[in-house]
């Protein structure tokens, strides 16, 4: 027997306590799963909550009880209703369902058909991906906001740990293995006042990236201009002292940038 998922819904706290409707649509959807031969793998249900509150327990089990079952592919219900009572609970509804391949039954509305081909069906899908858009635009000036935020505070806001750093519950500090490469780097540049040389240097005493690659020449002059190392934070258009311990010391930066563009060549 195919497997199936049935889903009762009842709006009101005197529904609840008094059973209406829960009783009447559980009823009904044992006798069709019966009678179609359909075997019940579970009945959700949410009780006294609106069919436009789309944080509902009973509902959201159910669609993750979908994804996680490969095997079941059908949702059967009173009435369409019961699912949703707004046309944006009903698009998202629907659009889930079609991403998870499920078919909605519907035991009042026998022809109801979320793959049907039709103008309403085409408008619901356009409605969730403006809807989807919206909401990953939002929560991404959201988190732009928090970012900007926290680097006027003189925190690193995100992203990848300088080399010389690591990240530690949420905070930058120095990772004593690798802040040694940096300031080897800094201190041989002053001596040797070419890139070339440094990367020589760095090769032939095997210092490495953090991802284990040979230091090009390009990534030794990166280092070598990247005033996070002298405790700068650099966020956009915010740049200010940071909360974060330098590696190198504010007089030793600025003159290896008298150096750098000194020796452009070398």
């Amino acid at each position: 027997m195919e497997k199936v998922l049935c889903y009762i819904r009842v709006s009101t706290s005197t529904q609840v306590e008094k059973g209406y409707g829960l009783e009447t649509q559980q009823k009904a959807l044992k006798e069709y799963c019966k009678k179609n031969k359909y075997e019940i793998h579970n009945i959700y249900s949410d009780k006294g909550i609106s069919g436009t509150d789309e944080t509902r327990d009973g509902l959201n089990e159910m669609l993750e009880t979908l994804e996680k079952e490969s095997n079941i592919n059908k949702i059967i219900v009173y009435n369409t209703s019961r699912l949703w009572r707004d046309i944006y609970n009903q698009a998202k509804i629907q659009r889930r369902c079609i991403d998870l391949n499920t078919q909605i039954i519907s035991i009042e509305q026998p022809t109801f058909d979320i793959y049907e081909k039709n103008p309403v069906n085409t408008m619901l899908n356009d409605i969730v991906m403006v809807m989807d858009r919206y909401q990953r635009n939002e929560i991404k000036e959201k988190l732009a906001k928090g970012r900007k935020t926290k680097a006027s505070t003189g925190s690193k806001a995100c992203g990848t740990a300088p080399l010389g750093y690591m990240w530690d519950n949420g905070n930058i500090i120095i990772d004593s293995n690798r802040s040694e490469t940096i300031k080897t780097i800094f201190n041989k540049y002053v001596e040797v006042q070419s890139l070339g040389k440094v990367k020589k240097f760095l090769d032939e005493n095997e210092y490495t990236t953090n991802t284990g690659k040979q230091f090009s020449k390009q990534a030794i002059k990166n280092i070598l201009e990247n005033d996070f190392y002298k405790g700068i934070i650099t966020h956009g258009d915010i740049k200010k002292e940071g909360t974060h311990e330098p590696i190198i010391n504010k007089i030793v930066f600025g003159r290896v940038q008298g150096m750098l563009i000194k020796n452009t060549n070398k």
